[in-house]
């Protein structure tokens, strides 16, 4: 390090020569006699510009198209030399009067503009790497991250490096060893290039050591963060076109500009292979008062966050985190939207073109969680905003166990009447058609029906008490996805549905069997030609999984991976309808290229698998439950009860010979939907389960039977030969011919005792084989 340079090294490390002032000025204030504002302070674009106010984003630099605080010192090399005379005055040759900077951080801008204006007061003159200097920073503080230097060893990433290894003291002053840093680098470098990749003898081991560790750490950051992809405006119109970008949220305690600079370029982890380019990062770490956040996208690629600031102040309020009124009157940017002095700020705010390419929270922090910030920009850019669906018919259904009287004699005294959906199971076996679509006396399961206010509710009856209650729900008028899963959500979650007339009544009758929640399935036109790209990244396979499953589409609940996995998702030969289907629900997603008219949506034959299989689903767990309680009851109690072993056999016999189907249609792609719910629910599984249940319950009734056989064998029959024996024990002294069966007392006795006997083993054998037997 040259003389020159290790002057103002000392400068700016000792006190009494250069005051640092953290303290941000309010708005409209202006530097003190001998004070400079390095990167702070705001003036309106009506005053003249101020030659001590050197911060690019002020009016009097962005006209000037200045990219960096660093540029604006190099333009005022006249403005500093001045100052510079008025400081010499009245003080000894070759020093300086105390001069006060007044920064908010240290930055690398901030740092470097403070180098070069202390080297101008001194000297008169700039250091022969200035010009490199201002150019690699007009770079860095436009965020083109794509040109400033690889990760461990560019002088972006080496100063944050030492920034965080020697920490600045509490006024803002940096460490004597980062100054040494840049003041060697700037001794030393000529071009722009040199920046971009320091040589290895200017970047110390300490600091390349700590750069190496920093992308082992991003890798551990990026298994905790969202990795979502967004759509993003292009314009500032309400209608201008979008582009579908990765998105990165991330809450992290490392420093913001180490993981926009790995992430941006981070081609590994990212769905479109081009990097992060919308970052949402949230810096939180114990020694500050408040939470640091930060909205950015790359400033290379198209896009915009206009109208973002604004938008956060006004789900801001009037207050600030303390509760106390938020400062209004002068404003700090004249292009702000409001008239805050302490905004949310908005680089397009400072821009020249007002293009806004990053978003943070106000110095004196944001009363909105982090959760509340990343759910609203999650809304406000969802990628199924710009998907179109054209048409909807949805159903929600619920099994319940009727608990009231007759339900067929309640059901049609309540305004219901029997339906027969026969004629919309054409695709079906007649088998199906007959045991769960028909009408007639060979069916299995009832329906009932009643319309109410656009909606049609019906309730299916089963033999085993079971009844299922679905509402059909259609939708004409044309929506955007995300406004549709959010509506189907709320419906799915609430009790809207309970307030249609017809189910007013119908609660206190049913028990609740499975979740506490509405299954939904539907039927939707989408069309393709007005829709941004249906693809299969993760944000748009979440808003259709949420679609079939009628859950909330918030950014904490998208679908895990294990979700994902147990979905099953199937397509047509052309590619324009998929099938999803979920453990709570199922969709068919139609995707028109033209919107040709096509006939109404309605409940069709992949609704009726869908209420088949609920049907199937809990007619098998509440068999399976009831004949754990059977079994329980024979386990426990000596004098069990037959009938209720008698009536959960003939529930076993009806649901696997009637309800159980193992091809409902002739139609491979019916089947494979119909075995793919099955596959979905486990019944296959199930089923094996009940029929191992029962066959075990049987062989334990059968143990039980001959055991208690034996009892009476072994009992009777020796009572009855022994009163056999001393009855005619008394005849001893008679000839034998007097012992003739009939012609002696005890002879009778016997026999009478062996009828007894005959009579009450046999009969309890015939009569318990009847009890047990039971017609359908």
């Amino acid at each position: 390090m040259d003389s020159k340079l290790r002057q103002v090294v000392e400068a700016l490390v000792e006190e009494g020569k250069v005051a640092w002032t953290p303290t941000k000025p309010r708005p409209g204030d202006e530097p003190g006699p001998r004070e400079l504002f390095i990167s702070v302070g705001s003036r309106a674009e009506a005053l003249p510009p101020h030659p001590r106010m050197l911060a690019w984003k002020l009016p009097q630099w962005t006209r000037r198209s200045v990219r960096s605080t660093t540029e604006a010192v190099l333009h005022s090399a006249a403005e500093l030399d001045v100052l510079s005379q008025e400081l010499r005055q009245g003080q000894p040759e070759g020093s300086l009067a105390p001069l006060t900077l007044r920064v908010h951080e240290p930055t690398l801008d901030v740092v470097c503009a403070t180098l070069l204006a202390v080297y101008r007061l001194l000297h008169q003159d700039w250091p022969e790497g200035a010009d490199a200097l201002g150019a690699y920073l007009g770079e860095w503080e436009q965020g083109h991250t794509e040109t400033v230097g690889d990760y461990e060893r560019a002088l972006g990433t080496v100063f944050y490096a030492a920034l965080k290894l020697w920490p600045s003291q509490e006024d803002g002053r940096p460490a004597r060893e980062v100054l040494e840093l840049m003041a060697t680098v700037l001794r030393t470098v000529r071009l722009p290039a040199e920046l971009a990749r320091l040589s290895e003898t200017l970047v110390p081991p300490v600091i390349s050591r700590r750069l190496k560790a920093d992308a082992l750490l991003y890798r551990a950051e990026l298994s905790r963060a969202q990795r979502v992809q967004l759509d993003i405006p292009i314009g500032e119109g309400k209608d201008a076109s979008v582009r579908r970008v990765d998105a990165l949220f991330l809450s992290s305690f490392q420093d913001v500009t180490v993981l926009r600079l790995l992430a941006r370029s981070d081609s590994e982890n990212t769905h479109y292979g081009q990097g992060f380019d919308f970052m949402a990062i949230h810096i939180a770490r114990q020694e500050q008062a408040r939470a640091w956040h930060s909205f950015s996208i790359t400033p290379e690629r198209a896009g915009t966050l206009a109208d973002l600031a604004g938008w956060f102040d006004e789900l801001e309020g009037p207050k600030l985190p303390d509760g106390t009124p938020r400062a209004t009157g002068k404003r700090r940017f004249e292009r702000q939207p409001n008239d805050y002095s302490d905004p949310w700020y908005s680089d397009g705010y400072a821009s020249p073109v007002g293009r806004s390419t990053m978003v943070a929270a106000p110095y004196s922090g944001t009363r909105l969680s982090r959760r509340e910030l990343w759910e609203a920009l999650w809304s406000r850019f969802n990628v199924g905003r710009n998907v179109h669906v054209l048409r909807a018919h949805t159903v929600f259904a619920r099994p319940f166990l009727w608990r009231g009287p007759a339900p067929d004699a309640e059901l049609v005294s309540r305004g219901f009447r029997r339906c027969d959906l026969s004629n919309q199971g054409g695709a079906f076996h007649p088998a199906v058609v007959n045991s769960f679509l028909g009408a007639t006396h060979e069916a299995d399961v009832l329906h009932y029906e009643k319309p109410t206010e656009g909606h049609t509710v019906r309730v299916s009856v089963y033999p085993n008490r079971l009844v299922v209650v679905w509402v059909e729900r259609p939708r004409k008028a044309a929506t955007s996805l995300y406004t549709l899963v959010q509506e189907q959500s709320a419906l799915v979650e609430s009790r809207e549905l309970w307030e249609l007339e017809p189910l007013r009544w119908l609660p206190p009758w049913l028990a609740p069997l499975g979740p506490e929640r509405w299954l939904v399935y539907g039927a939707y036109r989408i069309s393709r030609g007005r829709s941004s790209m249906l693809d299969d990244s993760r944000s748009m396979q979440g808003l259709f999984h949420a679609l079939a499953s009628g859950t909330e589409t918030t950014l904490e609940k998208l679908p895990s991976e294990a979700a994902a996995e147990s979905r099953r998702v199937l397509r047509d030969a052309s590619g324009e309808t998929e099938h999803w289907l979920t453990s709570t629900g199922g969709a068919r997603l139609e995707f028109l290229l033209e919107e040709e008219e096509r006939g109404p949506l309605a409940c069709d034959r992949d609704f009726l698998l869908f209420l088949l299989t609920i049907g199937q689903r809990y007619s098998a767990f509440e068999t399976s439950r009831r004949m754990a309680e059977v079994e329980q009851r024979y386990r426990t109690s000596r004098w069990q009860n037959l009938r209720p072993a008698r009536s959960v056999r003939s529930d076993v016999m009806l649901f696997t010979n009637s309800l159980w189907h193992t091809r409902v249609s002739e139609d491979p792609d019916i089947n494979a939907r119909y075995l793919a719910w099955h596959s979905l629910h486990g019944l296959q599984e199930t089923v094996e389960a009940m029929r191992d249940q029962a066959s075990e319950l049987d062989q334990y009734k059968r143990d039980q039977f001959d055991r208690m056989v034996g009892i009476l064998v072994f009992v009777f029959l020796p009572v009855s030969l022994a009163c056999g024996f001393f009855s005619g024990a008394q005849f001893q002294d008679m000839s034998p011919s007097v012992g003739i069966p009939g012609a002696t007392t005890g002879w009778l006795v016997f026999l009478g005792y062996t009828a007894a006997f005959t009579v009450l083993v046999f009969g309890t054998v015939f009569l318990a084989r009847i009890m047990s037997w039971r017609r359908r």
